[in-house]
């Protein structure tokens, strides 16, 4: 099919509105009337340049808008299309059913206490898509032939088990393989019955929060940390206590003065997020001292320990708990791909049966047939190897990253090296406004999250958090050197 014509558009160059904007709401308003129908092309950048007289940055702009909103999809090596399912489509559909418009405000007031803290717990403030995104892993590396392979086995011939409900705690044979796997990479001390297979690491942080805390509990949580976390111990009605973080980690000692009668502490020891720093043994052994002591829980969130790029794995938080006060939580939505929605819990001994009935009652468990294909490919090898490749990746592309800032715009970011992980931070200079660069940023198809989004208390200095995993050095270049002329104007 050859692509469409978008000759015929005329922009006043007089008026104040930007060019790329005019040219965004001309090529929107074609696919909302269907001048441009759902699945046809649009002409590359350079043929638009010629037959709109116009920039390369402007046509970029738009269509980058386009693409953020959802009226165009692009493909790698096949061009940019208009998308199949519009957003202004979907929301007509919304709108002429008026049995969607039921929640009004006399509504809302009638749920519950409990129900108002759920609703209203902030969203994750990162962007939805975009170039630079947190917590991708790279798709085109992932070895699809064989999951595919292994998820065409297990539906040709579907055994009566991997069609019917199985345990809310999860496949049996997936939680044996997920025990001997934490074992052997970090430590953990775990027998497979205190494994719990959950629908992600969110999923594992409303369970835990909703079990073993109370209304006005107070909680540890690293500032600036994971908001997903802050999200969930929101909805538990918990308090939640902001401590500081600096390059090692959380600060323990801070944390002891602001609460030292909090009941749970939720920690990155392994690679804190967003800031990248490692926990000490020092104070490592003073967290669970604390715990013991006071009886409280340590959530160890060990989200990416997989990728560590220099000197041995690190033992996990967990392994040195002699007391039974740590909940382990991992996920596979970092190495595999996150619509997989899959992750795991490692609970103590004690809170097992707990956890399991708990689980019970929000849902049945997991897809069985995906934790059977899931059980198949770490069984077999292929999820090791898949890790070993693209830990040689990420790698690369951080120190491509990281030359690309240098080089191209050594006084716009300031960054150092992260041990691990899938993430940079890059510090912009004291007083610039991270949230306004990001959102300067994300009309161009950027999902550079900024640093205060994750932060409870106003920052010293801000940044922009780059999730390189998924983007080869050609992207990381192009796209630093587009940031670079878009924030140093």
């Amino acid at each position: 099919m050859n692509p469409t014509t978008l000759t015929g558009i005329h922009l006043n160059h007089d008026n104040k509105r930007p060019l790329y904007r005019q040219l965004y709401d001309e090529i929107r308003h074609r696919i909302l009337t269907n001048i441009i129908q759902p699945g046809e092309q649009i002409p590359p950048t350079r043929q638009l340049c010629q037959d709109l007289a116009l920039s390369r940055s402007t046509i970029v702009e738009a269509i980058a808008q386009l693409k953020a909103e959802g009226y165009l999809e692009s493909w790698v090596g096949r061009g940019t299309f208009v998308a199949t399912t519009l957003p202004e489509r979907t929301t007509e559909v919304v709108k002429s059913n008026p049995e969607r418009h039921l929640t009004t405000e006399k509504s809302v007031a009638q749920i519950s206490r409990r129900g108002q803290k759920l609703t209203a717990a902030p969203s994750s403030p990162a962007f939805p898509a975009g170039i630079f995104r947190s917590g991708m892993p790279d798709p085109i590396h992932f070895p699809f032939k064989v999951w595919q392979k292994i998820l065409q086995k297990h539906w040709s011939a579907p055994q009566i088990q991997g069609l019917g409900y199985g345990s809310s705690a999860g496949y049996d044979p997936l939680r044996e393989t997920v025990a001997h796997h934490v074992r052997r990479t970090r430590g953990v001390n775990c027998l497979p019955e205190q494994v719990m297979i959950t629908a992600g690491a969110q999923q594992a942080l409303y369970l835990t929060a909703n079990l073993l805390l109370d209304p006005n509990d107070k909680v540890w949580v690293e500032n600036p940390g994971y908001n997903g976390a802050q999200m969930a111990f929101n909805a538990a009605s918990a308090q939640l206590v902001p401590v500081p973080v600096d390059h090692h980690g959380v600060d323990v000692k801070a944390g002891l003065k602001l609460a030292s009668d909090a009941k749970l502490a939720y920690v990155c020891p392994s690679h804190q997020y967003p800031l990248g720093g490692t926990l000490p043994l020092s104070r490592r052994l003073q967290l669970l001292d604390w715990a013991n002591q006071a009886q409280s829980w340590v959530i160890e969130d060990d989200y990416d320990s997989e990728y560590r790029y220099s000197g041995h794995p690190l033992a996990s938080l967990q392994s040195l708990d002699s007391h039974q006060r740590v909940i382990y939580m991992g996920t596979f939505s970092k190495v595999l791909f996150p619509s997989l929605r899959l992750g795991y819990l490692i609970v103590p001994p004690q809170l097992a049966a707990s956890f399991e009935k708990a689980r019970e009652a929000v849902d049945r468990g997991s897809s069985l047939i995906t934790q059977m294909a899931l059980n198949d490919f770490m069984r077999d090898g292929h999820f090791a190897r898949h890790i070993r490749r693209s830990r040689v990746l990420y790698a690369n592309r951080q120190q491509a990253l990281i030359e690309a800032i240098t080089k191209l715009c050594p006084d716009l970011f300031e960054t150092r090296p992260f041990p691990a992980g899938m993430h940079l931070l890059g510090w912009l200079p004291v007083g610039w406004d991270d949230v306004e660069a990001a959102n300067m940023l994300y009309p161009l198809g950027f999902a550079a999250a900024p640093l205060s989004n994750y932060s409870l208390t106003p920052l010293e200095r801000g940044g922009l958090l780059f999730g390189y995993a998924a983007h080869d050095e050609t992207v990381i270049w192009e796209s630093i050197k587009l940031i670079s002329e878009t924030l140093g104007k």
